[in-house]
This record gives C-alpha cells, sequence and structure tokens, in this order.
C-alpha cells in the first residue's frame, strides 16, 4: 500500500494537473479558435475583438456614462467583436431603414431599452453585468416586430457560422469609437471632447474600417420625457454624439 501511495505521489510530481491535456491544448487555441483573446485579435465570428471586459474598463463606463443601474460580473461573456465592413456582401456596410415600420410610438417599442435626455436607462428588461447584452435583447425585439431593416439584417448575419450578432447599443458603439479611434483604454467616456478625433490609420486599412463621421444605427431606443420631446431610433456617428440625418449605415457585433 505505502508502495503505491509512492507510485501514485511520483506521477503526481511528474505529471502536474494542467501540464498536459485539455489545459495545454486550450492555450494553444487562437481567439478566433475559442482561447483568450485579446484587442484587436479575430473573434470566433470573423470580426475583430474590439473590447475585453474587466473590472478597470467596466469602472470607467460606471463612472463616466450614467449607468449607475449596471453591475460588474467576472462571469458571462467577455469579448465583444464588430462584424467586417463587407459583411453584408457588398463593398462597405449597407445603409438601411430602422425598420419597415415608420411610427417611432408603436406599442412594441416600449419593450425596448434606451435612454432619456439625461442619459439614463428607461426601465425595462432587468440589466445584470456589463452592458448587460441590452443589445442583443433590443436587437430580437426590433427584428420581431419589423419584416426589414437594421435589426433583421444584423439578426440574419451569419459570419463565421454564428446566429448572435446584434446591433450595437450606443454605450458598446461608443466602445467601438475609442477602438476605431486607436485608444484602446480609455480613461473617461463622458463627453464628445474624450473621443478620438478621427480613426486610426490602422483600423482604417483593415477590413474592419468604418465610415468615420458618418450615422449608424443602434438598438438603444431614445424616449423623451414629454409629449413633445424626439422618440425614437438611436443613431451615433463614430467620433460624435449627433449624427447627420442621412440615411444610417449598419454594422452588426456580437459578445461571446
Amino acid at each position: 500500500m505505502k508502495r503505491a501511495r509512492l507510485v501514485l505521489a511520483l506521477i503526481a510530481i511528474a505529471f502536474p494537473l494542467g501540464a498536459s491535456g485539455a489545459s495545454a491544448v486550450d492555450e494553444t487555441l487562437t481567439c478566433a479558435q475559442g482561447g483568450i483573446c485579446n484587442l484587436g485579435d479575430i473573434g470566433p465570428g470573423g470580426g475583430v475583438v474590439f473590447y475585453v471586459r474587466s473590472e478597470k474598463s467596466f469602472f470607467v463606463w460606471k463612472n463616466g456614462n450614467a449607468e449607475p443601474d449596471l453591475v460588474y460580473s467576472a462571469n458571462g461573456w467577455k469579448y465583444l467583436e464588430v462584424a467586417p465592413k463587407n459583411w453584408s456582401g457588398g463593398k462597405n456596410d449597407p445603409q438601411l431603414s430602422w425598420c419597415n415600420v415608420d411610427n417611432p410610438r408603436a406599442s412594441w417599442t416600449k419593450e425596448l431599452q434606451g435612454r432619456d435626455w439625461y442619459n439614463k436607462w428607461a426601465p425595462g428588461k432587468d440589466q445584470s453585468g456589463f452592458f448587460a447584452s441590452t443589445g442583443f435583447g433590443n436587437t430580437e425585439i426590433i427584428a420581431k416586430n419589423c419584416k426589414s431593416g437594421a435589426a433583421t439584417a444584423a439578426r440574419k448575419y451569419r459570419g463565421g457560422g454564428k446566429t448572435d450578432w446584434y446591433l450595437p447599443r450606443d454605450t458598446e458603439f461608443k466602445q467601438l469609437t475609442f477602438f476605431a479611434g486607436g485608444n484602446f483604454e480609455p480613461t473617461s467616456t463622458c463627453c464628445i471632447k474624450d473621443f478620438p478625433k478621427k480613426q486610426s490609420a490602422t483600423f482604417a486599412a483593415s477590413e474592419h474600417a468604418v465610415n468615420w463621421g458618418r450615422p449608424y444605427w443602434v438598438s438603444s431606443f431614445v424616449f423623451g420625457k414629454n409629449a413633445n420631446q424626439f422618440q425614437g431610433q438611436g443613431r451615433m456617428s463614430l467620433g460624435s454624439n449627433s449624427p447627420s440625418d442621412s440615411t444610417p449605415f449598419v454594422r452588426p457585433i456580437r459578445a461571446f
């Protein structure tokens, strides 16, 4: 018995847990294959990773973006990736309507997460964890109530064989602004003055380049406090909170 225990002890020393088998193999996987991802890596969906969730990055958003309802959690998804600019089959992002239903006050829009004029999130689905994937939830609601448009196109995208692509909410889109502008670790995200002034040369030359300064659809919904205030589809421009009135572009993202 003592000899058997000695043999087992020697085996444990020679082959410690994690030195072989699945753990060793996992460390060799690329981000696209399901391994650890860093900013700028190509993700499993064929997009580029533009956000890595951490307590530090959450702290910046928590204190600079007026979202006290969001609580950091180490569990769940860890990364955000954005689709390449030719995701829809063309050379660049398509310009689409937000929805074929042009009534921004349709009853189903009350189910959407959004922001009022003071940038506080309106009541709706439970938001737990950073970002809470409300971009995905909103996109699902929009797509179910629209026969065509930005949300339905995003949900139909199958980059990398993945079926969980969606329209970003404005918080996620702002993070893409920083990444596209070459600011990988923003210290504040409260104001337009904090945004990069232009797209970085590296990102502009990549297959994931964006139309800087042009409007893109987001899945966040704008609620007015009074009846005469605008209520409707959210749009943003990279580097600005005041996009033009032209038909916005569409670019899906996914969390994993």
